[in-house]
């Protein structure tokens, strides 16, 4: 009887824990988006908080926040704070009038130490127009 429950308690523990594990990476850093698609009309744009989860080892570290790929014509990319020791910042994505309209995969980075990393963000770029025939 106290083996069964000495088991469950163990089964319950590890399962508590792999479930509350931090959310810190246990080596380098890691760069959140707090939406990971957006819908943006072309002559509009939206905002989304890039975050930057660090090990002990990169706490001290400036980061400089940029993007990995290259951006659509008429796509722009600004940050609120982009160099320093930052963990958050928000990133205004902005859709010029003239933009064409479609589904972009644009890859938000974070540089700290000389080490790049990043994250996708999946862009719809939509008009609203609906065809009529």
């Amino acid at each position: 009887m106290k083996m069964s429950l000495a088991i469950a308690l163990l089964f319950i523990v590890a399962v508590t824990t792999a479930q509350t594990k931090a959310e810190l990476p246990r080596t380098e850093f890691t760069v959140e988006l707090s939406e990971s698609s957006l819908i943006i009309k072309p002559g509009e744009s939206k905002q989304i908080t890039v975050s930057i989860a660090r090990s002990k080892s990169y706490t001290k570290a400036k980061a400089t926040l940029g993007f990995g790929s290259s951006l659509p014509n008429g796509v722009t990319i600004s940050y609120e704070t982009i160099e320093g020791k930052i963990d958050k910042s928000t990133a205004t994505i902005a859709v010029a009038q003239d933009a064409a309209p479609g589904v972009y995969q644009l890859v938000l980075s974070a540089t700290l130490n000389a080490k790049k990393k990043g994250t996708i963000l999946k862009l719809s770029v939509n008009n609203d127009q609906i065809a009529v025939n």
